[in-house]
């Protein structure tokens, strides 16, 4: 009976190679949901499924540039920015570890379970982002309506205050030169 040669060190290559195609597969499919146009969270995960590192920090990082209408937006969320960058950092990392197929599975496995739970806290701390991105957004339309009731609320007594002081300077006039030719009326009558 002949012997067998088996090439383990390539049986472990196909098994990284596919280990590394589920892991994208299951990061694209924890990306479907957040495709909106207008969030932050939808591009970065996007980006960091399909490996494109460096244009998910650069969304991360121009984030703050776009919303610069907002400047409280800028001091509260600015550490959540950064752990993201740290993330995406940590996951590019993590994928492209050196030497990856030298190690035994469970290693491997290993890595890759980290690597999709550095995904879900990324997705997470963008989730609080845009939740901080609405709350200022809201502030600020609160303020605004705020701004505009007291605008109207001064007009509306400007015009009250012109409307009573032309009321009562018209009808003192009018008063005045009715009474007074009452009075000359009656000391007319009486003489």
């Amino acid at each position: 009976m002949g012997q067998l040669a088996v090439n383990y060190q390539a049986l472990e290559q196909q098994r990284a190679s596919e280990m590394q195609q589920e892991l994208a597969n299951r990061l694209v499919e924890k990306t479907t949901d957040f495709t909106r146009s207008g969030t932050l969270k939808g591009p970065v995960l996007t980006s960091v499924a399909n490996g494109s590192y460096d244009s998910a920090i650069e969304d991360i990082e121009n984030f703050l540039a776009f919303k610069a209408d907002y400047p409280n937006l800028q001091e509260r969320a600015a550490r959540y920015l950064e752990h993201c960058v740290d993330l995406v950092r940590a996951i590019e990392g993590k994928r492209n570890f050196p030497g990856l197929g030298g190690l035994s599975l469970a290693k491997q496995q290993d890595i890759y379970e980290s690597v999709l739970d550095h995904f879900e806290e990324l997705k997470s701390h963008l989730g609080q982002i845009e939740k901080i991105e609405r709350e200022v957004k809201l502030e600020d339309a609160r303020s605004t309506v705020l701004f505009v009731k007291i605008v109207m609320n001064l007009a509306f007594f400007v015009v009250s205050v012109g409307f009573v002081l032309e009321v009562f300077d018209g009808l003192w006039h009018s008063f005045n030169v009715v009474f007074s030719a009452m009075i000359t009326d009656l000391v007319d009558f009486i003489l």
